[in-house]
Protein backbone atom coordinates (compact mmCIF):
# COMPACT_ATOMS: atom_id res chain seq x y z
CA UNK A 1 0.00 0.00 0.00
CA UNK A 2 1.32 3.36 -0.87
CA UNK A 3 1.86 5.83 1.79
CA UNK A 4 -0.51 8.75 1.36
CA UNK A 5 0.40 12.12 2.63
CA UNK A 6 -2.73 13.02 5.40
CA UNK A 7 -4.00 16.33 7.09
CA UNK A 8 -6.17 16.18 10.48
CA UNK A 9 -8.30 18.94 11.29
CA UNK A 10 -10.71 19.15 13.60
CA UNK A 11 -13.79 21.78 12.55
CA UNK A 12 -14.15 24.92 14.86
CA UNK A 13 -16.46 24.57 18.31
CA UNK A 14 -19.43 26.04 19.14
CA UNK A 15 -17.53 28.04 21.54
CA UNK A 16 -14.61 29.19 19.24
CA UNK A 17 -15.88 32.52 20.24
CA UNK A 18 -14.21 32.29 23.75
CA UNK A 19 -10.91 30.92 22.35
CA UNK A 20 -7.53 32.53 23.98
CA UNK A 21 -6.52 35.42 22.43
CA UNK A 22 -4.37 38.42 22.93
CA UNK A 23 -6.02 40.56 18.87
CA UNK A 24 -7.80 42.88 19.45
CA UNK A 25 -10.51 41.87 17.70
CA UNK A 26 -11.30 39.02 19.56
CA UNK A 27 -14.50 39.59 20.85
CA UNK A 28 -15.70 40.10 17.31
CA UNK A 29 -15.00 36.46 15.60
CA UNK A 30 -18.36 35.25 14.30
CA UNK A 31 -18.78 31.88 14.30
CA UNK A 32 -20.85 30.90 11.08
CA UNK A 33 -17.98 32.92 9.23
CA UNK A 34 -14.95 30.73 10.94
CA UNK A 35 -16.93 27.63 9.87
CA UNK A 36 -17.31 28.56 6.43
CA UNK A 37 -13.12 29.64 6.00
CA UNK A 38 -12.88 26.30 7.94
CA UNK A 39 -14.17 24.19 5.22
CA UNK A 40 -12.92 26.77 2.67
CA UNK A 41 -9.37 25.43 4.36
CA UNK A 42 -10.06 21.98 3.88
CA UNK A 43 -10.73 22.80 0.14
CA UNK A 44 -7.54 24.20 0.14
CA UNK A 45 -5.80 21.42 1.35
CA UNK A 46 -7.61 18.83 -0.78
CA UNK A 47 -6.54 20.89 -3.83
CA UNK A 48 -3.03 21.45 -2.40
CA UNK A 49 -2.48 17.52 -3.02
CA UNK A 50 -3.45 16.36 0.89
CA UNK A 51 -6.03 13.65 2.04
CA UNK A 52 -8.55 15.46 4.42
CA UNK A 53 -9.83 13.99 7.94
CA UNK A 54 -12.49 16.14 9.46
CA UNK A 55 -12.92 15.35 13.07
CA UNK A 56 -15.84 16.72 14.84
CA UNK A 57 -15.58 19.49 17.23
CA UNK A 58 -15.22 19.44 20.75
CA UNK A 59 -17.44 21.73 22.33
CA UNK A 60 -16.11 22.33 25.35
CA UNK A 61 -12.56 22.97 24.08
CA UNK A 62 -12.67 26.42 21.87
CA UNK A 63 -9.57 26.08 21.27
CA UNK A 64 -9.64 22.74 19.70
CA UNK A 65 -9.54 23.59 16.03
CA UNK A 66 -6.28 24.51 15.83
CA UNK A 67 -5.24 20.87 16.34
CA UNK A 68 -1.44 21.21 15.29
CA UNK A 69 -0.63 22.63 18.81
CA UNK A 70 -2.10 18.96 20.14
CA UNK A 71 0.88 16.84 18.76
CA UNK A 72 4.58 16.77 16.77
CA UNK A 73 4.86 14.02 14.01
CA UNK A 74 8.38 12.40 14.93
CA UNK A 75 10.24 9.84 13.16
CA UNK A 76 6.79 8.31 11.98
CA UNK A 77 5.54 8.90 15.43
CA UNK A 78 2.77 10.97 16.52
CA UNK A 79 4.36 12.93 19.88
CA UNK A 80 1.23 14.32 21.96
CA UNK A 81 1.99 17.85 23.68
CA UNK A 82 1.85 18.41 27.18
CA UNK A 83 -0.40 21.56 27.07
CA UNK A 84 0.79 24.42 29.81
CA UNK A 85 -2.40 26.16 29.31
CA UNK A 86 -5.32 24.34 31.45
CA UNK A 87 -8.00 25.14 29.38
CA UNK A 88 -6.38 23.15 26.48
CA UNK A 89 -4.98 20.17 28.26
CA UNK A 90 -8.39 18.41 27.66
CA UNK A 91 -7.95 18.25 23.58
CA UNK A 92 -5.04 16.29 23.62
CA UNK A 93 -6.55 13.09 24.99
CA UNK A 94 -9.22 12.98 21.81
CA UNK A 95 -6.77 13.17 19.74
CA UNK A 96 -5.00 10.62 20.99
CA UNK A 97 -7.94 8.45 20.06
CA UNK A 98 -7.81 9.72 16.79
CA UNK A 99 -4.21 8.81 15.91
CA UNK A 100 -3.85 5.50 17.50
CA UNK A 101 -5.02 3.54 14.74
CA UNK A 102 -2.75 5.65 12.22
CA UNK A 103 0.48 5.90 13.99
CA UNK A 104 2.48 5.06 16.85
CA UNK A 105 1.29 7.33 19.79
CA UNK A 106 3.57 8.74 22.69
CA UNK A 107 2.42 11.48 25.00
CA UNK A 108 5.20 14.08 26.74
CA UNK A 109 4.59 14.98 30.55
CA UNK A 110 4.62 18.08 32.77
CA UNK A 111 7.21 19.61 33.79
CA UNK A 112 7.88 19.46 29.76
CA UNK A 113 5.39 21.51 27.99
CA UNK A 114 5.27 22.05 24.10
CA UNK A 115 2.58 23.31 21.49
CA UNK A 116 3.32 22.51 18.42
CA UNK A 117 2.66 25.13 17.26
CA UNK A 118 6.78 26.16 18.31
CA UNK A 119 7.91 23.22 16.63
CA UNK A 120 9.78 24.22 12.65
CA UNK A 121 10.34 21.28 10.99
CA UNK A 122 12.88 21.49 8.33
CA UNK A 123 15.25 18.61 6.20
CA UNK A 124 17.61 18.10 9.14
CA UNK A 125 16.90 20.29 12.03
CA UNK A 126 13.87 20.47 14.71
CA UNK A 127 13.46 24.02 15.85
CA UNK A 128 12.15 24.78 18.65
CA UNK A 129 10.48 27.77 19.87
CA UNK A 130 11.14 29.21 23.17
CA UNK A 131 7.61 30.82 23.78
CA UNK A 132 5.11 31.33 26.94
CA UNK A 133 3.65 28.20 25.74
CA UNK A 134 6.97 25.78 25.54
CA UNK A 135 9.37 25.15 28.66
CA UNK A 136 13.42 24.86 27.82
CA UNK A 137 12.24 21.26 28.93
CA UNK A 138 11.26 20.23 26.02
CA UNK A 139 14.45 20.77 24.20
CA UNK A 140 15.67 17.77 26.05
CA UNK A 141 12.65 15.86 25.98
CA UNK A 142 12.52 16.07 21.79
CA UNK A 143 16.02 14.78 21.12
CA UNK A 144 15.81 11.16 21.80
CA UNK A 145 12.61 10.90 19.45
CA UNK A 146 14.32 12.59 16.41
CA UNK A 147 17.84 11.51 14.48
CA UNK A 148 17.47 15.70 13.44
CA UNK A 149 19.29 18.10 15.45
CA UNK A 150 17.26 20.19 17.90
CA UNK A 151 17.46 23.48 18.19
CA UNK A 152 16.24 26.17 20.65
CA UNK A 153 15.06 29.63 19.43
CA UNK A 154 13.55 32.50 21.09
CA UNK A 155 9.99 34.12 20.50
CA UNK A 156 10.64 38.11 21.21
CA UNK A 157 6.78 38.14 20.14
CA UNK A 158 3.69 36.59 18.88
CA UNK A 159 2.17 33.17 20.05
CA UNK A 160 4.89 30.70 18.88
CA UNK A 161 7.54 30.40 16.70
CA UNK A 162 5.43 29.70 13.46
CA UNK A 163 3.39 33.02 14.19
CA UNK A 164 6.63 33.84 12.71
CA UNK A 165 8.84 31.51 10.87
CA UNK A 166 7.56 28.94 8.36
CA UNK A 167 9.54 26.61 5.65
CA UNK A 168 8.58 26.04 2.35
CA UNK A 169 10.96 23.00 1.99
CA UNK A 170 14.77 23.13 0.33
CA UNK A 171 16.36 25.45 3.02
CA UNK A 172 13.15 28.38 2.37
CA UNK A 173 11.81 30.15 4.96
CA UNK A 174 8.96 32.59 5.05
CA UNK A 175 9.74 34.87 8.18
CA UNK A 176 9.26 38.40 10.25
CA UNK A 177 13.04 38.57 11.85
CA UNK A 178 11.57 40.93 14.14
CA UNK A 179 9.83 38.31 16.51
CA UNK A 180 12.19 36.01 16.66
CA UNK A 181 15.61 35.27 17.15
CA UNK A 182 17.52 34.70 13.81
CA UNK A 183 20.79 33.40 14.58
CA UNK A 184 19.85 29.99 14.52
CA UNK A 185 18.63 30.18 10.87
CA UNK A 186 21.40 31.72 9.33
CA UNK A 187 22.52 28.69 7.00
CA UNK A 188 19.01 29.04 5.36
CA UNK A 189 17.22 31.08 2.88
CA UNK A 190 14.95 33.50 3.75
CA UNK A 191 11.58 35.30 2.02
CA UNK A 192 11.32 38.41 4.64
CA UNK A 193 7.87 39.37 5.50
CA UNK A 194 6.67 43.49 5.32
CA UNK A 195 5.59 44.92 8.72
CA UNK A 196 2.28 45.37 7.35
CA UNK A 197 2.04 41.38 6.18
CA UNK A 198 3.31 40.14 9.28
CA UNK A 199 0.38 37.40 9.86
CA UNK A 200 0.84 35.94 6.94
CA UNK A 201 4.43 34.52 7.66
CA UNK A 202 2.47 31.52 9.29
CA UNK A 203 1.97 29.74 5.79
CA UNK A 204 1.54 25.92 4.32
CA UNK A 205 3.68 24.04 2.04
CA UNK A 206 2.37 20.96 0.45
CA UNK A 207 5.30 19.84 -1.88
CA UNK A 208 5.45 22.78 -4.56
CA UNK A 209 1.65 24.28 -3.60
CA UNK A 210 1.49 26.93 -0.57
CA UNK A 211 -1.74 27.65 1.57
CA UNK A 212 -1.25 31.76 2.91
CA UNK A 213 -3.66 34.08 4.23
CA UNK A 214 -5.31 36.05 1.68
CA UNK A 215 -4.60 39.91 1.28
CA UNK A 216 -1.00 39.86 1.29
CA UNK A 217 0.21 40.01 -2.28
CA UNK A 218 3.59 41.12 -1.64
CA UNK A 219 4.17 38.33 -0.02
CA UNK A 220 2.37 35.78 -2.60
CA UNK A 221 4.34 37.72 -5.35
CA UNK A 222 7.58 36.85 -3.35
CA UNK A 223 6.34 33.01 -2.85
CA UNK A 224 5.46 32.69 -6.65
CA UNK A 225 9.10 34.11 -7.57
CA UNK A 226 10.35 31.38 -6.26
CA UNK A 227 8.18 28.39 -8.62
CA UNK A 228 5.15 27.71 -5.72
CA UNK A 229 1.80 27.73 -6.65
CA UNK A 230 -0.04 30.02 -4.41
CA UNK A 231 -3.87 29.15 -2.32
CA UNK A 232 -4.77 32.42 -0.92
CA UNK A 233 -7.26 31.53 1.73
CA UNK A 234 -9.66 34.36 4.10
CA UNK A 235 -8.39 33.77 7.75
CA UNK A 236 -10.18 36.69 9.49
CA UNK A 237 -11.42 34.82 12.42
CA UNK A 238 -8.87 32.50 12.44
CA UNK A 239 -6.65 35.66 13.05
CA UNK A 240 -8.66 36.83 15.85
CA UNK A 241 -8.40 33.64 17.59
CA UNK A 242 -4.28 34.36 17.49
CA UNK A 243 -4.37 31.45 15.12
CA UNK A 244 -2.56 31.00 11.60
CA UNK A 245 -2.58 28.40 8.61
CA UNK A 246 -0.43 25.81 10.19
CA UNK A 247 -2.61 25.65 13.30
CA UNK A 248 -5.64 24.04 11.45
CA UNK A 249 -4.33 20.93 10.47
CA UNK A 250 -1.93 18.10 11.48
CA UNK A 251 -0.27 16.52 8.43
CA UNK A 252 1.21 13.20 8.65
CA UNK A 253 2.17 10.35 6.63
CA UNK A 254 0.71 7.11 6.31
Amino acid sequence: MNATMRALVRRPSSNFTNALSEHPEVTSINFQKARQQHAAYCEALQTAGLAVEILEPLDAFPDSVFIEDNAVILNGRAVLCSMKEASRQGEVSFLADALQSRLPVLRLQAPVFVDGGDILQTEDTLFVGQSQRTSAEAIEALQPLTSKQVVPVRVKNGLHLKTSVSTLGKGLLVINPSHVETEPFRELEWIEVDKEETYAANCLAVGENVILPAGFQKLEQRIQAHGFSTFPIEMSEFQKADGGVTCLSLIFIN
